[in-house]
């Protein structure tokens, strides 16, 4: 005969199953970070957030039935899951500030002669001569 689980369990079950998800979201995300393929690491993040949303609102419904979600060990999976995203987001600002910097070796930003010479005083050539 089958015993039905009690609510708490069926609802920490419930979590354990979101957080597996987001782990597994998270390293589908890492494998398209590595391919380098944009359209892969767009879709693998909008499958994330989908997952994030999901598990926020049975989070939620389970925190209105008056239950504790969440254990000890699913708090510190998702830590780690944070710490990922935090490293994830890291690596893609670290290229984009890298990015940035080659493009304005590459292409520098030219003086434009419409608003350039606006403040150019004989005072402030004067003082822009000593710096």
């Amino acid at each position: 005969m089958a015993q039905t689980l009690p609510r708490s369990e069926e609802v920490s079950a419930e979590m354990a199953a979101h957080v597996v998800d987001i782990e597994q979201r998270l390293s589908e995300l890492d494998k398209a970070f590595a391919s380098g393929d944009g359209e892969q690491i767009a879709q693998q993040s909008l499958h994330l957030q989908r997952g994030l949303a999901e598990s926020l609102v049975a989070f939620r419904k389970a925190e209105q039935a008056g239950l504790m979600p969440l254990t000890d060990e699913l708090r510190s999976r998702l830590k780690l899951a944070q710490t990922r995203v935090l490293a994830q987001q890291a690596a893609v600002n670290r290229a984009n500030a890298s990015i940035d910097r080659t493009l304005s070796v590459l292409f520098p930003r030219e003086e434009s002669s419409t608003y350039g010479n606006l403040a150019q005083t004989p005072v402030s050539k004067a003082l822009n001569a000593y710096r």
